[in-house]
């Protein structure tokens, strides 16, 4: 503007036209810098998005963690206490078990010593017996005593070490408990990655070789965005899984859309690792729609389809021969020479027999 000013008070036209291509320069390059500008504060737009996203994400996936943390530990310490509850079982059983054991021997010892007693009387009194049968009936009852059949060993021990217990190993075990490893994150390879005749090939590689991956997850989704993934794209993920080797092929899509985002992760047999960077595929494809306001009565037209229709517009010869002619053409791109139908054009070709050809012409990426 300044020097604008400058060529207009110097009234000269050769200053002036300089002056303005000058000036229409800085505005194409403003207007560079405006678009460029406006592109980045998009991409930190999505990125802010993300990060929430992420955040998110982290403060739900953290909460879910823990929860299932306590349940594992819940579910060991219930393990635990029904295990301390069978030993206390077999302990107070085994103390059970003795204790009757030797009640029982005590018991007989009792009632022996009281039937030893009264036959030691009985003997005692028997000394003054004359008579030998008298005193062998005595001898005979005091020598079938129970006192003489009865066993002065214990039937059982006072040891209880059979059933003592040593967790050491057990505590090394519990005291080794970790978080489950997850697998590292894979890299697609966009040079290895293949779009043509509606499919799309997508290959992969880990950065380092792990044996204990099982299979992988691939994630798809279409946008008309480049660059890194939207969070706010309105279109959700598509999910492929159990994939076992490191590419993947998607086939008879339909490309109505600018890209498709893709990204994969790991799993082992337990867990699932990390997704990829996501990588953002071209999909060029040749989309177009028919007019049905512009073609022939007797053609119906859809979005990618014509199909003739002999009862539109015609009459009633060229019905009964449109009846007899009706046929299908399926091409992909190409013009098929028996088929001489103008989609844009009101009229026919001109032929009799080539205007009531009955035919289908279906249109494909």
């Amino acid at each position: 503007q300044v020097q604008l000013c400058f060529c207009l008070r110097q009234n000269s036209d050769k200053n002036m036209k300089n002056c303005f291509v000058l000036g229409k320069f800085f505005g194409l390059s403003l207007q560079r810098i405006i678009s460029t500008l406006a592109n980045k504060n998009d991409e930190i737009q999505n990125f802010i998005d993300t990060l929430n996203q992420t955040l998110k994400g982290v403060q739900e996936n953290s909460s879910n963690i823990l929860s299932e943390l306590d349940e594992e530990f819940d579910s060991l310490y219930s393990i635990l206490d029904e295990v301390k509850e069978s030993m206390i079982n077999s302990i107070k059983q085994e103390q059970a078990r003795k204790s009757q054991e030797l009640q029982s021997q005590l018991s007989q010892c009792n009632n022996a010593l009281e039937n030893s007693e009264e036959l030691l009387e009985f003997a005692t009194r028997s000394l003054d017996i004359k008579e030998p049968e008298e005193f062998s009936k005595v001898k005979i009852q005091v020598t079938m005593a129970s006192a003489f059949r009865l066993s002065l060993k214990p039937k059982v021990s006072d040891n209880m070490t059979h059933l003592m217990v040593d967790f050491s190993q057990e505590r090394q075990m519990l005291q080794t408990l970790k978080f489950l490893p997850v697998p590292k994150a894979p890299e697609i390879d966009p040079v290895e990655c293949l779009v043509a005749d509606n499919s799309v090939t997508v290959a992969w590689r880990m950065p380092e070789e792990d044996n204990k991956i099982d299979h992988f997850i691939l994630e798809h989704r279409k946008t008309n965005f480049d660059g890194l993934p939207r969070v706010k794209d309105e279109r959700c993920w598509e999910t492929i899984d159990n994939i076992k080797g490191t590419e993947y092929t998607l086939s008879g899509l339909k490309f109505d859309s600018k890209y498709m985002n893709f990204r994969v992760r790991a799993c082992n047999k337990a867990v699932a690792g990390e997704y990829s960077d996501p990588v953002t595929l071209e999909t060029r494809a040749l989309n177009f729609s028919l007019d049905n306001s512009s073609s022939h009565l007797n053609l119906r037209v859809e979005d990618t389809c014509v199909e003739w229709d002999p009862t539109g517009g015609k009459g009633q010869e060229n019905k009964m021969k449109g009846k007899e002619n009706k046929g299908s053409f399926i091409g992909n791109k190409e013009v098929l020479e028996d088929f001489k139908v103008g989609i844009s054009d009101l009229g026919l070709s001109g032929n009799s027999e080539q205007d009531e050809l009955g035919g289908k012409e279906n249109f494909r990426n």
